[in-house]
């Protein structure tokens, strides 16, 4: 995955581009602290997946940056990064469609959250050709709280819940060890690992050894059949 960051401060711009290559091990990432040096790249260059930019940048108005991106390159995601947080720069920002908007100073952690929706969309729309609604509202209703009522432990959120019970439920995935899911959703392994216990714990998954040819078994998760008729 290509990745390109638009911030005009080298300091920030670096801190951020840590944070990306922590979470995305494989991605190259370019970084551009000109609104001119991101056009002049994006017209002799093959666009990035994904641009993260801020909304103020000196030499160019962050609003007529992003619709020259949307209008020209609209297959790239947009991430505003940006410590602009009223309202009228938010309703702005998503009547033009970016893909996500994190306020300025923010952790490692909600940059993996956004990673996590890049992926599971982008593998929803390689892997189909049609739609159910179901697979819509995945897509577009991004907080679906149906999967439990009471509070969520630390270190689970419900998106991502959610998007797990459907990779299993919509049999894009009939089994998953912690190593496949962790490549699917964007995550580290422990991460991945920590959403498949907790839904062994909810009795929505359950698991068996995986044996290989060397090593220690693997644990195999799968949906419970109990579960599967719900």
């Amino acid at each position: 995955m290509d990745i390109w960051l638009l911030e005009d401060d080298f300091r920030i711009a670096a801190i951020h581009a840590d944070y990306i290559k922590t979470i995305q091990r494989d991605a190259q990432v370019q970084q551009f602290l000109t609104g001119a040096s991101l056009k002049e790249a994006l017209l002799h260059k093959t666009p990035p997946a994904v641009l993260l930019m801020d909304l103020y940048i000196p030499d160019v108005t962050g609003y007529e940056l992003v619709a020259y991106v949307r209008a020209h390159f609209p297959e790239i995601r947009i991430i505003m990064v940006t410590a602009a947080a009223e309202r009228a720069h938010v309703e702005a920002l998503y009547a033009y469609g970016v893909f996500d908007y994190i306020v300025k100073p923010f952790d490692e952690e909600r940059l993996q959250k956004a990673f996590q929706q890049l992926h599971l969309t982008q593998s929803a729309l390689q892997k189909k050709t049609h739609f159910t609604q179901q697979d819509l509202d995945t897509l577009f209703y991004r907080q679906n709280h149906s999967t439990t009522e009471k509070a969520l432990p630390k270190g689970i959120d419900t998106f991502t819940l959610e998007q797990v019970i459907h990779l299993f439920k919509e049999q894009k995935y009939t089994t998953l060890t912690a190593t496949q899911l962790s490549e699917v959703i964007g995550t580290s392994r422990s991460t991945a690992r920590r959403y498949l216990e907790y839904l062994v714990e909810m009795n929505i998954l359950e698991t068996k050894l995986l044996y290989g040819t060397v090593g220690r078994p693997e644990r195999n998760y799968i949906l419970r059949e109990t579960y599967e008729q719900n």
